[in-house]
């Protein structure tokens, strides 16, 4: 009984090191990547946070990120003018409208963002002419961006501008973002990451605090009027990523599917695992086997003689 519950212990130990040992492969190595069901709604990104500015100033977008060793500028150079000849317009964009499952690989090089109402396939194509010597690896991906516009009323835009800008509010919660000064308006126009509700009151707020006025005076309005938009109260809450590897050599496409993320860790190959395994039970066996056939050997020997029968 010792014996059998010893060797399924040590098999039980054994077998999970082989699950344990999968993991998600680093940005570096090739994966394929587009959105399971990204085309049916079903959204993934890098963490949502409490959206109520939707509809037209939410759009559903394709980014190219490219994680690469070339020239960057010569690269951006040759996908602006393939974009053009396609009559699509790229833009850069901050990688933090990636999925969370995608950064963690690593930040790539390169980020940008297609015009309204490309696809992925037409993304992809941006990349058929650079080969495995020029970009070690990049993802297609449909994201959710905010694209808006905080518009104020202002006798004195120019002044205003730099108001704003000393007070730094924009810089703190938009990163990147343009402003266009009107004969009596200012306007800054932001295109990224979605804005959570808190952040776009603090925005409105510094704003207004520079304009002497109220933070409802500052309108939002959507960067690109007319566009379908996105509800986001139908929106799906985003899944965890896992980016799985390609079997194609030089495959630059690939897969990142709305599954629950491995925990990272060396790649193992279970079979080996299992074998090590296996021979360490063995052994531990015969151990176990010897030891127990000393102590019954041990315990005879001061067994006492049967009395001779009369």
């Amino acid at each position: 009984m010792l014996l059998a519950l010893l060797s399924a212990g040590l098999l039980g130990v054994f077998l999970s090191g082989c699950t344990a040992g999968a993991s998600v492969p680093p940005f570096g190595v090739t994966p394929t990547v587009s959105v399971t069901n990204a085309e049916n709604g079903s959204e993934i990104g890098n963490g949502r946070p409490t959206v109520s500015f939707d509809g037209p100033l939410v759009q559903r977008r394709v980014v190219l990120a490219v994680e690469a060793d070339a020239d960057l500028p010569a690269l951006r150079a040759r996908l602006e003018q393939r974009a053009s000849a396609s009559h699509l317009a790229l833009t850069d964009i901050s990688p933090d409208v990636l999925p969370a499952g995608v950064l963690e690989q690593g930040v790539p090089q390169l980020t940008v963002l297609l015009s309204a109402g490309a696809t992925r396939d037409e993304a992809r194509a941006l990349l058929a002419s650079d080969g495995p010597e020029s970009i070690d690896s990049y993802f297609v991906l449909s994201v959710l961006v905010h694209d808006l516009r905080f518009v104020v009323d202002s006798a004195d835009p120019t002044a205003l501008a730099d108001a704003v800008a000393r007070e730094g509010i924009l810089s703190d919660d938009l990163g990147n973002y343009g402003s266009a000064i009107g004969a009596n308006t200012l306007e800054v126009s932001y295109l990224g990451a979605l804005l959570g509700d808190d952040v776009v009151a603090d925005v409105r707020g510094g704003m207004a605090r520079s304009a002497g006025i109220t933070a409802d005076q500052v309108r939002v309005a959507a960067g690109t009027p007319g566009g379908a938009g996105v509800d986001m109260a139908a929106e799906p809450e985003p899944a965890a990523v896992v980016i799985a590897d390609s079997d194609a050599s030089h495959g630059h496409d690939g897969s990142v599917s709305a599954t629950a993320a491995t925990s990272p860790g060396p790649a193992v190959n279970a079979w080996s695992v299992y074998g090590i395994g296996l021979t360490v039970l063995l052994i531990g066996s015969v151990g176990i086997m010897i030891w127990t056939g000393r102590r019954r050997s041990a315990a005879s020997e001061i067994e006492p003689e049967p009395r001779d029968r009369e």
